[in-house]
């Protein structure tokens, strides 16, 4: 393997971590967001907006890691 394609490897390997964390982000505030309304409360509104801000991020970011994925299929054919 040439050090380009070593590389080219290690970024989707990287952009597979960053799908993965930020899955288990998802699972978490949804579980957390859960025992919230479990126990009768609802979490304050400026929790909700730092969720929601930070929900944007994610997204940001699993736009970029999907267009990364999407050139490297697209070189390979």
């Amino acid at each position: 393997m040439t050090p380009d394609e070593k590389q080219e490897v290690l970024k989707l390997l990287e952009a597979h971590e960053r799908t993965l964390a930020v899955c288990r982000a998802c699972a978490e505030t949804t579980r957390d967001l859960a025992w919230e309304v479990k126990r009768g409360s609802a979490p304050q509104a400026e929790a909700l907006a730092a969720t929601a801000d930070e929900a944007s991020r994610v997204l940001n970011d699993l736009g970029q890691v999907e267009l990364m994925l999407a050139e490297m299929k697209a070189a390979l054919w």
